[in-house]
C-alpha cells in the first residue's frame, strides 16, 4: 500500500517539475514535494535510487527559484517512470 502512495507522490512531483519548466509555480506544493523527496532519499540512503531522489528534490528547489535546465526534464522523466513501475 505504501508503494502506491510513493508512486502517487512521485508522479505529482514530476508534474510539478514539468509545470516549473513552463514558469507555472505552485510554491507551497513545490516545497512540500522537494522536502518529501529529500527526506525519502535520506531515509533509504543506501540505495542508488535514493541518491537520485535527493537530486530530484534539489532540482525542485532550483526550479522554485527559476533555475530550470535539461536536468529538470530528466528528473521529471525519472519520477514518472518510477511512479509507473511502482504501480506494476
Amino acid at each position: 500500500m505504501i508503494i502506491y502512495l510513493f508512486g502517487i507522490m512521485d508522479f505529482l512531483a514530476g508534474i510539478l517539475l514539468i509545470l516549473a519548466s513552463f514558469n507555472f509555480h505552485i510554491w507551497s506544493f513545490s516545497w512540500i514535494f522537494a522536502t518529501y523527496l529529500i527526506i525519502k532519499g535520506l531515509i533509504f540512503i543506501k540505495s542508488f535510487t535514493s541518491w537520485i531522489d535527493i537530486i530530484c528534490g534539489i532540482l525542485i528547489v532550483l526550479a522554485i527559484y527559476d533555475i530550470v535546465n535539461f536536468l529538470t526534464w530528466i528528473a521529471a522523466f525519472w519520477l514518472f517512470q518510477k511512479s509507473f513501475f511502482s504501480f506494476l
